[in-house]
C-alpha cells in the first residue's frame, strides 16, 4: 500500500510538471483529442412523423390508389370502352345499369348504384315525410298560439292515477288516524 501511494505521488507530480509546460490553447486541445464525439446528439423526435408518413402510405397508396388504378387499367384493356346499340324492341327490357358508359360505372351502378326509379321513389317519400312534419308543426305552433292566448294548458297531459294506489292512500290514512302512540309502536 505504501508503494502505491509513493507511485501515484510521484505520477502526480510529473503529470503537474508536464501540463505545466502547456499553454492554455495546448491544454485545450489536448482535452479535446483525448475526449469522443457526441453518440447521441439531440434532434427532433421523428416518431410521429414517420409513422404518419407509414400509415398515409399504406391506406392511400398500399390499398386505395394502386389497386383501384389496377383494376381500371386491367379493365380498360381488356373490355375497352362500351359501344352504343339500339334500344331493343324485342325481348325484355335493358336494366337501369346498361346505360352507363364504361363497364366499370355499369359495374358500379349493378352492385352499389341506385336506379332513376328507386331514386325518384325515395325523393318522393323523403318529401311526403317532410311535409307530414312540416303539418305537424304548424298544428303545434298554433296549439301554442291559442294555448296563450286563451290561458289554457294542454288537459290531454292529464295522467290517470291507478286505482290501487288510490286504496293503498286510503288504507294508509286510516292506519296513520287509528294509531293511538304517536312515534311508533313497541312490543315487548
Amino acid at each position: 500500500m505504501a508503494v502505491a501511494s509513493k507511485c501515484l505521488q510521484a505520477a502526480s507530480s510529473m503529470g503537474r510538471y508536464s501540463l505545466g509546460k502547456l499553454t492554455p490553447s495546448q491544454v485545450y486541445a489536448t482535452a479535446m483529442r483525448q475526449s469522443h464525439a457526441h453518440v447521441f446528439r439531440k434532434r427532433p423526435g421523428q416518431l410521429i412523423v414517420n409513422r404518419i408518413k407509414d400509415v398515409a402510405h399504406f391506406y392511400f397508396v398500399g390499398i386505395g390508389i394502386l389497386p383501384v388504378f389496377l383494376c381500371m387499367a386491367y379493365n380498360h384493356i381488356v373490355h375497352g370502352a362500351c359501344e352504343l346499340q339500339e334500344y331493343p324492341t324485342e325481348g325484355p327490357p335493358p336494366h337501369y345499369w346498361q346505360f352507363e358508359r364504361t363497364p366499370v360505372r355499369q359495374w358500379w351502378a349493378k352492385h352499389f348504384g341506385l336506379s332513376d326509379i328507386e331514386h325518384h321513389e325515395r325523393n318522393l317519400a323523403y318529401f311526403t315525410k317532410q311535409a307530414i312534419v312540416q303539418r305537424w308543426r304548424q298544428i303545434e305552433q298554433r296549439v301554442r298560439h291559442l294555448e296563450g292566448e286563451r290561458w289554457d294548458y294542454q288537459a290531454w297531459n292529464y295522467q290517470p292515477v291507478s286505482a290501487t294506489w288510490i286504496d293503498y292512500g286510503r288504507w294508509h290514512a286510516l292506519r296513520l288516524r287509528d294509531q293511538y302512540e304517536q312515534h311508533g309502536h313497541y312490543t315487548f
